[in-house]
This record gives C-alpha cells, structure tokens and sequence, in this order.
C-alpha cells in the first residue's frame, strides 16, 4: 500500500512520525527499517525543505507527479496562524487526488487543510476537542465531532494527532494486512495497546474520576458543543444508551448529574475566555452557551462566588 504525505507549512511532526514508524514496523520482517508491505512518500517541490513547527525541516523524497501514483495521500496539518495550508502545485495535486476518488488522510490540523479546499464537505470529520469550536466556525458544512481519536468516512480518514496518528496507522495495517501485524508495532512504539476509532479523546482534567468509555465521550460531546447547546437526552442518545442510564452513570462515577457537569464545563471556558482573551462579556456569554451577559453573571456569580468582571480585573 503506497502513501504520499503533504506536509503543510510548520507541519506538526510527531503524528507524522508516528504514523509512518507503525507502517514501517508493521510491514517488514524483524527491525530492518524497509518498505514490505507499505511505502511512503514525502510529496514535495525539488530541493525545497519543509519546516515543522519544532524547527526541524524535512526534504521532499519524490516530486509532486500523478496522485494515482499513490493508495493514500496523508495531509499533515500545521500551527494554526494561517499559514499552514499548501503551496498551489501541492492545491493542485490535492484536487486532482479528490477528483479521482484516491483516499485522503488528514493528521492533526490536516482537516482543517482539506475542509479548506472543500475536500470534507459533508463528510464526518474527527477534530482533536481543543479546536473542535474554531473548526465548526469555519467549516460549518463538515459534521465535525472531537468525541474519537479518529474517524473512518467513505474515502476520508481524519485523526484528532498525537499518539492518536499511530492508532489511525494501526487501523490500515489490521485492514490491510492483519491484525498480529498492527499489534506488532504497537508493541515495538512502547504502546499499551492499540486504540479504536471507538475510544475517546483524553480531555481536560475537570472531572478525573471519569474513566469509563460512556461518560468520557458523554463529556467531549459535551464541551464540543458549548456555545450551540446539547440536551441530555441527545447526549444518551448518540451514546446508545437511555437518559436514565446516562444520569446513573454520572451519579455513580463522577456524584453529580450530567446538566451539572455540562454546566461546569461551561463555566470553565468562560473562566478560560476571561483569563486568556479580551472578548467582551456579552461575547463570552454567547460563546459558553448563555442568551445573555446578564444570565451569565448571574450564573456565573451564583456557582464561582464573584462576578465575570471582578474576575477579569483580578
């Protein structure tokens, strides 16, 4: 199975490593570091290095030629500042890659890449949970969620990064070669095992009891829905579960119910927006899922003890 990486500009390196090291050491015999049953291109302009955002810069092993050359072209996301989509030869060969239905990854930030150019419109898309907001704001016809390590659509695959990029490798090992194999090199990478496109996201630490499967991704579907609110019963829903269920879940591992976790993590981000931002109040407000400014002090003054304002100012 043959591999052709875009790297995007201050492309992040580690998903990129680890998810080329899980194909080398799945596919060859022992630990001799060559191609057997995959190979991988870094696609490129001759002679022209590509910076990471570490600062280490890779160079280009095969020229930007036919996409068909390839089963798979990974794109592998950047820094987010606005300068981590492709040179136009790179725009190029990724349309082309689309117009004949090759199979397209993206790693990282690589969703944001091709939902730029249009290539996830209408496709289910996994999005690491610290940028799932901004996403949605800008690609508001991909059906983004940030509640897996990554997702499986048709002909896309997206990864949320990280440790994550290595699962998604394991699932085209298993898919194309077997299951002993992927196992193989998880175990080669020091991995405690290895990870489905069913397993969630490690999130923030507001609630360290959660460790079940359920209300893990209970609350990632939570906090990637904070400004557009989420019933609970849509939550137990999309868990497969009922809403009675979900509330003993809650009540039995983390003693508080879901509308007051979700509450919680509401808040939370507004103390973030506060503290980080210069966003007007009202803003804040919208953005945590509040119809007000004054809803939210009043919310916000009952549950933290003080006010947005004297928060901002301490």
């Amino acid at each position: 199975m043959r591999f052709g990486f875009l790297l995007a500009r201050n492309f992040t390196l580690s998903p990129m490593s680890l998810f080329i090291d899980t194909l080398r050491l799945a596919g060859d015999d022992g630990d001799r570091s060559r191609r057997g049953r995959f190979d991988w291109q870094i696609i490129g302009e001759r002679g022209l290095p590509i910076r990471s955002s570490s600062g280490v810069e890779l160079l280009p092993t095969k020229q930007i030629t036919d996409p068909q050359d390839y089963d798979n072209i990974v794109v592998v996301g950047g820094l987010l500042n606005g300068t981590q989509y492709l040179s136009e030869e790179k725009q190029d060969f990724l349309r082309r890659a689309a117009e004949c239905d090759v199979p397209l990854t993206a790693l990282c930030t690589g969703s944001f890449v091709l939902a730029h150019y249009g290539l996830l419109d209408n496709y289910r898309a996994c999005v690491s949970w610290f940028h799932i907001k901004q996403f949605r704001d800008a690609f508001p016809d991909v059906r983004a969620h940030a509640d897996t390590l990554f997702s499986i659509d048709g002909n896309r695959a997206t990864c949320a990064g990280g440790a994550g990029a290595a699962d998604l490798a394991s699932y085209f090992v298993s898919k194309h070669v077997d299951n002993k194999a992927a196992e193989k090199a998880s175990k080669i990478l020091v991995l405690d095992r290895i990870r489905t496109g069913r397993d969630v996201q490690p999130n923030g630490e507001l609630f360290p009891k959660a460790k079940s499967r359920h209300i893990r991704r209970a609350l990632l579907l939570m906090e990637s829905n904070l400004q557009e609110k989420i019933t609970v019963t849509d939550v137990a829903s999309k868990l497969g579960i009922s809403r009675r269920q979900l509330e003993r879940l809650f009540a039995t591992e983390i003693e508080t119910s879901p509308m007051a976790a979700y509450l919680a993590l509401r808040l939370q981000y507004a103390k973030t927006l506060l503290g980080t931002s210069d966003l007007q109040i009202g803003e804040i407000a919208y953005r945590c899922g509040f119809p007000n400014a004054g809803h939210f002090s009043r919310v916000y003054r009952q549950h933290e003890g003080g006010t947005p304002t004297a928060l901002r100012r301490g």
